[in-house]
């Protein structure tokens, strides 16, 4: 049975009744979807493709998970009477060193298995760098994106998981990992590759940064994995329908999930190998 720990015990400081949780949970989502309502006028309905610049598109994507952040900063604030940081981590405050270190290390180990990839399957990779697209992306994209990334970590590695695993770590582990899967689900990859395979791919992500959360005490590990994995996705290799399209460097020549998902594990088992014997980390 997976004991309780420091991380988890931030919900019980302040006003702790589930039935704010709930709301809380309520508020956000709505507040996502509110603030995505420009995105909305950016995007051809029809095909589902943007109809401006990569770099725009993602700057009013961004937004929403502005207004999400918001909302939860809001909420935690007013009704739980908690400080921000302790959905991160219960010391005083973030280590940020620590947050972009855990960026740099996931971006090489996944740089060495795209590599391995490539000997292997050469025919899947086609370069696609223009420079003119690519570099305001690439401001964009290092700025803004990990907007989206703490966003999601926030809400369900954060406030979801210490909310439920406060009370049954199992629990809090298998449905915030759930809920971050399904948030997923309206993703156009997911109709590309169906639903049950699509799932398995984000439920098992989602469920590998709350396990790291869990053992770490802190959610400084994850916020540094997902901000160097969509940053990685969007500037340097990409995929057909892919849910934000970007002028990547490499974009692949087709979406081959299966394949993803094996070099999703390779990383892990590498990034997990590096961080427990090398740095120490957990």
């Amino acid at each position: 049975m997976l004991a309780q720990n420091d991380f988890l015990a931030q919900a019980k400081i302040g006003n702790n009744q589930p039935w704010r949780y709930v709301v809380g949970m309520i508020l956000v989502l709505l507040a996502l979807l509110i603030f995505s309502i420009p995105q909305v006028l950016v995007t051809d309905i029809k095909g589902g493709y943007p109809t401006v610049a990569s770099h725009w598109y993602l700057l009013v994507a961004i937004g929403s998970f502005a207004g999400g952040i918001l909302m939860l900063w809001v909420w935690l604030q007013n009704s739980h009477h908690r400080a921000f940081q302790t959905l991160i981590t219960p010391q005083s405050s973030v280590n940020w060193k620590r947050v972009a270190s855990s960026a740099a290390v996931w971006l090489v180990c996944t740089a060495i298995v795209e590599f391995g990839m490539y000997l292997v399957f050469p025919e899947m990779y086609r370069f696609t760098w223009n420079p003119q697209q690519w570099l305001p992306a690439f401001i964009v994209g290092f700025l803004f994106l990990p907007i989206q990334t703490s966003c999601e970590e926030l809400i369900f590695r954060g406030y979801l998981f210490q909310a439920i695993g406060s009370r049954n770590v199992v629990a809090g582990l298998v449905i915030s990992s759930v809920f971050f899967g399904l948030m997923h689900s309206a993703n156009p990859e997911t109709a590309k590759v169906g639903f049950g395979l699509a799932m398995t791919y984000y439920i098992g992500v989602g469920l590998f940064f709350a396990l790291l959360t869990y053992f770490d005490g802190k959610l400084e590990l994850a916020l540094g994995i997902h901000a160097s994995n969509n940053i990685y996705a969007f500037l340097f290799v990409t995929y057909p329908d892919s849910a934000l399209p970007s002028p990547s460097v490499i974009t692949m020549t087709e979406l081959n999930f299966p394949l993803m998902i094996i070099g999703w594990l390779l990383a892990v088992v590498l990034y997990t190998v590096t961080i427990k014997w090398v740095f120490r980390w957990i």
